[in-house]
């Protein structure tokens, strides 16, 4: 089954009516319906910015291919009339100039950017919001899992805190975005003091809170992990796997083009084979270093390798705190790796961050 995004937050009917069946004593922690109304708005516009300032980006990439083509072709085009040939010079001039103005100056490109990566920000601090709410609030919530008066003081709290998110965080999302990609120490990310709990091992709703996190946290995360690491499904889109393996052979190719050309154009050259050195050969040959420049830039825009490497680390820190998670019966001891694992989500996010913010589709 295909994975589905930000089940974990419970934001469809199915969702939650599956959640309520499962977890029924502690469901009003699960569910959060002024957390719901706040993400979907931030969520839905990062897709959008996201989907837009990368297409602008890949734009300006391929007008700055056509324009070093068509330069690198020049010898092609000695032979065609002079208005023909300003018009080829006019065309690659102006796909280089707009490409730069995209690509280096951020036209059509810096302010979705900077829109998806602010949005994005916001969707991951209120899920750490919910998740951190409900590893600090362990106690109140094992309370109300057994009275309705207890519950609703809970989430009458609940609300305070998310108003306080809303004016400290929210409200100034930009300016919390500029700090973590330019900050050398973003902090850890925790959003209420790590308090010590008094939890009863005895507690009757005991496992059912614990069951609930590990569900919606520990394997939401890890399979969002594996979403991204898969390599034999998916062409591009959270894949970046494929993306690297496209981008790579790519290149690979490219270069193993430019020795093939080389190589003839040395044998035409010995041999005496006009075609083999001709001047179609040559301009192949710098065509080929072209694409290979392309292939380059796409990697730096959308740096897949990168995502790689902090994708497959995240996923190795998730497991190893699940297994501690799994192995021990001690509720102090699993509230700390509960509070461990929501340190390396925010981390993640922080490079994550700091990766796109710097990624530039420049040739």
């Amino acid at each position: 089954m295909a994975y589905t995004f930000n089940t974990d937050l419970l934001l469809n009917e199915r969702d939650r009516e599956e959640a309520r069946q499962e977890y029924p004593h502690i469901y009003f922690a699960l569910d959060n319906p002024l957390l719901r109304e706040a993400f979907s708005p931030y969520d839905e516009r990062a897709n959008v910015s996201k989907t837009r300032s990368r297409r602008w980006g890949v734009f300006a990439v391929f007008l700055a291919t056509g324009a070093l083509l068509l330069a690198g072709g020049e010898m092609l085009f000695q032979g065609l009339p002079k208005a023909q040939l300003r018009l080829v010079a006019g065309i690659g001039g102006v796909a280089g100039i707009v490409s730069v103005a995209i690509g280096m100056f951020g036209v059509m490109f810096r302010a979705r950017k900077m829109r998806w990566l602010s949005d994005r920000l916001a969707t991951e601090r209120l899920r750490q919001f919910h998740f951190q709410q409900y590893v600090d609030a362990a106690d109140e919530i094992l309370k109300g899992a057994g009275a309705e008066e207890d519950a609703d003081a809970y989430k009458t709290a609940r609300i305070k805190n998310f108003e306080r998110i809303q004016s400290d965080l929210l409200d100034r999302i930009e300016e919390e975005l500029t700090h973590l990609v330019h900050s050398e120490d973003p902090g850890e990310g925790m959003l209420f003091d790590q308090r010590d709990h008094q939890i009863d091992p005895a507690a009757p709703h005991l496992q059912e809170y614990f069951d609930a996190y590990e569900r919606l946290r520990f394997k939401r995360q890890i399979d969002y992990c594996d979403l991204v690491l898969r390599e034999k499904k998916g062409f591009w889109k959270h894949a970046p796997v494929r993306q690297a393996q496209i981008l790579g052979a790519l290149a690979l190719g490219c270069v193993l083009a430019i020795l093939g050309l080389h190589a003839m154009v040395l044998f035409g050259a010995l041999a005496n084979i006009y075609w083999m050195k001709g001047p179609l050969v040559h301009v192949l040959a710098i065509w080929a270093a072209i694409i290979a420049l392309t292939a380059r830039t796409f990697e730096e825009g959308f740096q897949p390798e990168r995502e790689i490497e902090r994708m497959r680390h995240y996923r190795l820190s998730l497991k190893r705190l699940y297994e501690r998670f799994k192995e021990t019966d001690d509720p102090a001891e699993k509230i700390t790796i509960m509070r461990e694992l929501e340190k390396v989500t925010y981390q993640e996010m922080v490079l994550f961050l700091k990766g796109n913010y710097e990624a530039q589709f420049v040739m």
